[in-house]
């Protein structure tokens, strides 16, 4: 009896386990954008079958689909660049849209209306897409790849950009624990690097980018290897992991066109005001690196703490194979 009721206990676990895993949420956090919309005719009428090409003008790569009853489509995981769609049918003109800009874990929809006709003519739209999110309320905004490279940031560190965006501030004095959004908890923010979420377990912190528990910076994420970051103040339930932002990082891709940049930045206490609270020197002497002087030159150094920071590198991508690998 026992060895019955033993086997109908491992049975149900097993089944328990099989529906835990089927029910597993599939998410789509990605550093990836998408392009969805709806193919129709000039009355208004869904176009069903109609052939929808999703083109990376950058990388040369193209996406086919075809619209379903409804006349939708839907193009996930797309890297962050410069695309074209373009709609076909039998007996209608194709309609191509041009420069649409793809962000990191943003939406847009491109809808389209086919115009009756030859279908080796072309109706071409190159009007960029507007900048009003429409497919979802999600609060939140994306820093471009140029804000990221022209602004100042201290450390060069990508996260000391984040309080730009509205209901993310920084408490001074913090340390690690310096970031909270919408007024939640400092370790209530969710980091996603490339979709990849890098919260380490211990403070619920990232591990790039972030002072470690003990010691130095755990990973250095460079700030010209990042193509963009979007930051959701109020992020869909996909991501209902904490109540804070959420913070889609997404990497620089390659293209058709080998590019690239080096750099070089510095910083030293000459260029750094005295503290305010700290008295100037009286004039005649000043203590110097444990000695005393009395070269009036070194006055304005007095009370300034050494400083010197010195970060150079470079980054290139390019194609392995056109078209297909970068």
């Amino acid at each position: 009896m026992n060895l019955l009721k033993l086997k109908m206990v491992m049975r149900l676990l097993s089944v328990g386990l099989g529906l835990s895993l089927l029910c597993a949420p599939i998410l789509a956090q990605e550093s990836t954008g998408r392009i969805l919309g709806s193919i129709t005719d000039q009355s208004g009428g869904a176009v069903a079958g109609a052939t929808v090409t999703v083109t990376d003008t950058q990388r040369g790569t193209t996406r086919s689909l075809t619209t379903n009853d409804a006349g939708e489509y839907n193009a996930p995981d797309l890297t962050p660049g410069t695309y074209a769609v373009k709609a076909e049918y039998r007996g209608f003109k194709a309609t191509e849209r041009q420069n649409i800009g793809i962000e990191v874990g943003n939406e847009y929809r491109v809808d389209l209306t086919l115009q009756p006709g030859e279908q080796t003519q072309t109706i071409t739209v190159s009007e960029s897409l507007p900048l009003v999110e429409t497919t979802s309320a999600v609060l939140g905004g994306t820093i471009s790849n140029l804000l990221i490279g022209d602004l100042p940031v201290g450390g060069r560190n990508y996260t000391k950009l984040l309080e730009l965006r509205p209901g993310v501030y920084l408490n001074p004095g913090s340390g690690k624990w310096s970031q909270s959004s919408n007024g939640m908890r400092n370790e209530h923010n969710v980091y996603i690097l490339d979709g990849i979420d890098t919260i380490e377990g211990f403070s619920s912190q990232s591990v790039v980018n972030a002072t470690g528990v003990f010691g130095d910076a755990t990973s250095i994420l460079p700030i010209d290897a990042i193509q963009e970051f979007n930051t959701q103040e109020v992020p869909k339930a996909e991501y209902g992991w904490k109540s804070g932002a959420v913070v889609n990082v997404g990497i620089k891709s390659g293209t058709n066109q080998i590019h690239g940049a080096a750099y070089a930045f510095g910083r030293t206490q000459g260029w750094d005001a005295r503290n305010y609270f700290n008295v100037a020197p009286v004039a005649g002497t000043c203590t110097l690196n444990g000695s005393t002087s009395a070269n009036p030159s070194q006055f304005a150094a007095c009370g300034q703490l050494p400083a010197q920071l010195k970060q150079f590198g470079g980054v290139v991508g390019g194609p392995i194979k056109k078209d297909k690998l970068f």
